[in-house]
């Protein structure tokens, strides 16, 4: 039997989103096939959460003791929501033990954490992306020139958080400064985007060694001016419709955008793309590579609408792996 590690928590605002996408993988996976552990990530160590102790994990070879036996750990499932895991330096730390993870390896994590590298990486690929301008630590900018190169209103968010923390809609120019000010609270790096009025969506992804799963596209509905962090969780104020009302065409053409850039990005695992559909065309906003797992979170709704259950993709990535 192998032993599994959840690897959730870390120290950013999305911790208590990562622990609750943690609660469901591990109640999700065959436990007939795999011993699970819950594995916490805090500033000061890993912890393995057993039921009546925490035991510090070693992170030289993923290994615990408990009851005088040493328990050592066979595979990651990731599920931290910003670093250290969705910007790779988890899977950097388990690539030099030779520990299998579920996940995108470094490189592509770092690619798809960083806003501006993503969209970088995705230039010339024929996606479709808002306009966009960077502000780089306390770099002089001109609010004129950037409103007028992106329009009002637009984006301002940090560049490597998620769930909509510390992003700002900004209607007017002197709503700007603050908008910056509060994204840096983030990240020190901040991106202005285009505003594209559309319908957003979401799908969900996974790509194994003998199979492709492209999931059904939920489209996101909110009752909040954008789909914010207090939308993001409060089931009351945003209708996450799947299957989406949009056109077949559309659909199709999401889901295939969706592959594209999975495998352009080489993500692993289960990624969730989101775009704005605008006038029939998909306009990529971002990639996470470790979605929410809760039980309402986006994905895992997506693929009970495939009729499947979590556990049984959760069983094709480990064995994936080995």
């Amino acid at each position: 039997m192998r032993n599994i590690a959840v690897i959730a928590g870390g120290y950013t605002s999305e911790r208590h989103i990562s622990l609750n996408s943690a609660k469901q993988i591990l109640a999700s996976i065959n436990k007939e096939k795999y011993a699970a552990y819950m594995v916490d990530v805090r500033k000061d160590g890993f912890f393995c959460q057993l039921e009546n102790e925490e035991i510090r994990v070693d992170i030289n070879d993923f290994s615990f003791i408990t009851n005088n036996q040493k328990v050592k750990i066979d595979f990651a499932y990731i599920t931290l929501h910003g670093t250290p895991g969705e910007d790779g330096k988890v899977q950097a730390m388990l690539d030099l033990i030779g520990i299998p993870y579920s996940a995108s390896d470094h490189i592509s994590s770092v690619t798809t954490f960083d806003k501006v590298l993503c969209k970088k990486a995705l230039s010339g690929a024929s996606v479709y992306m808002a306009k966009s301008v960077v502000i780089k630590g306390e770099t002089p900018f001109s609010v004129d020139q950037i409103t007028n190169y992106v329009g009002l209103p637009c984006f301002v968010k940090p560049n490597t958080a998620g769930s909509s923390y510390g992003v700002t809609k900004v209607y007017k120019a002197d709503e700007f400064i603050e908008a910056v000010n509060l994204a840096r609270t983030e990240d020190t790096t901040v991106i202005v985007e285009e505003f594209i009025d559309g319908v957003e969506v979401s799908c969900g992804i996974l790509k194994t060694k003998n199979n492709e799963y492209v999931f059904p596209v939920t489209e996101i509905a909110t009752k909040n001016d954008y789909f914010d962090t207090d939308a993001k969780y409060d089931p009351t104020l945003t209708d996450e419709i799947t299957p989406e009302r949009i056109s077949d065409e559309e659909t199709k053409q999401v889901q295939n955008f969706c592959s594209h850039i999975y495998d352009k990005l080489d993500c692993k695992g289960i990624v969730r793309i989101d775009f704005i559909i605008q006038n029939g065309k998909p306009y990529f906003l971002e990639v996470n590579s470790m979605p929410g797992m809760s039980a309402e979170s986006i994905v895992p709704k997506q693929i009970r609408t495939m009729g499947k259950e979590l556990g049984d993709f959760i069983t094709e990535i480990v064995e994936d792996c080995f």
